[in-house]
């Protein structure tokens, strides 16, 4: 895509049954707050919204300096319909370097040719930066990654369409003889792979609509070239597919927005999301009581869970295949 073609796109979306579709979050090291998944067949899917996206601005209001919870309030001040101005990343990088805020105005004409350091730095140097997130308002998931949530997680597979790109999806898939299942050993930077939100450790379970469940690496390699230019592959991350299995049910395209699975603790049917009052304030997801060793040790895996392992190339119970 030329320079000329890259502009913002605005997505106006209609909230459905299930919400908008979409997760917001925010990373480490980042300003900004962007999408990181977007549910097949959701209204944010049908208003063009894609993951990785970076949200400019809400409602007409930017919030480009806001923290995660003003995002998220902004867009739940409107109750049926949000309107979300966002860049891609290309887009997003030619607007920092011509030195322009975006404006609504550049999704039907187009960034403006200015040279960096005229146009807008004005209103940039004009914005108050926003009030920074109290300690107890955010949660450390990872050290690459912060993800920050109004409402605790939940457990659900994620499906990621992958366009292939010129250097191919960008992942690298993997299987050990002592593990069952394929899973995802490394994810490319700014590849198509990343783009689409499929994350390092995740298990395949679906690939193109066909379960994979006990088939061989080979098997599955091949499944995922036969998409041709495109494949689509229903992931769990780590966390995910231990409360499936727990719950002792396959994870399925029907667990993206429907009901979950409920999990069998001490002989009772137990909720996967606890009441509010019964939650620990720095516990996202499924709370159980721990002893604190294993506590400790689910925080250290949440934290290695976004990074790929190093591989040890004198392993000869483990394959690979880059894609």
């Amino acid at each position: 895509m030329t320079k000329e073609q890259l502009r913002p796109r605005l997505c106006v979306i209609e909230k459905g049954s299930s919400g908008y579709g979409f997760h917001l979050h925010g990373e480490k090291g980042k300003s900004g707050q962007f999408i990181r998944l977007v549910e097949a067949a959701s209204p944010a899917e049908r208003a063009g919204l894609r993951p990785g996206d970076k949200v400019v601005q809400v409602n007409g209001d930017n919030v480009e300096q806001d923290n995660h919870q003003q995002v998220v309030q902004k867009i739940k001040a409107v109750a049926e319909q949000t309107r979300l101005l966002v860049v891609d990343r290309e887009t997003d990088e030619l607007l920092r370097a011509r030195g322009l805020v975006c404006k609504e105005e550049y999704v039907d004409d187009g960034i403006p040719d200015t040279e960096p350091g005229e146009g807008q730095q004005e209103e940039l140097e004009e914005k108050t930066p926003a009030a920074q997130p109290k300690a107890a308002d955010t949660v450390s998931q990872s050290s690459s990654e912060k993800e920050i949530s109004d409402a605790p997680k939940e457990l659900r597979p994620r499906l990621c369409r992958i366009q292939k790109g010129s250097n191919g999806y960008g992942f690298n898939l993997h299987s050990e003889k002592s593990k069952v299942g394929q899973y995802i050993r490394a994810v490319d930077p700014d590849s198509p792979a990343e783009h689409s939100g499929l994350l390092p450790q995740d298990r395949i379970i679906e690939v193109n609509g066909e379960n994979v469940e006990g088939k061989q690496h080979s098997d599955v390699v091949t499944a995922i070239k036969t998409g041709g230019v495109e494949t689509s592959l229903l992931v769990v991350d780590p966390e995910t597919d231990e409360f499936f299995k727990k719950c002792n049910v396959l994870p399925s395209v029907a667990h993206l927005t429907g009901p979950l699975p409920h999990l069998l603790v001490n002989g009772d049917l137990e909720q996967k999301l606890q009441p509010e009052g019964n939650r620990k304030s720095v516990e996202v997801g499924l709370s159980l009581s721990t002893s604190a060793a294993e506590a400790k040790e689910k925080v250290h895996s949440k934290r290695s869970s976004k990074r790929a392992p190093p591989m040890d190339w004198s392993k000869k119970n483990e394959l690979f295949s880059n894609l």
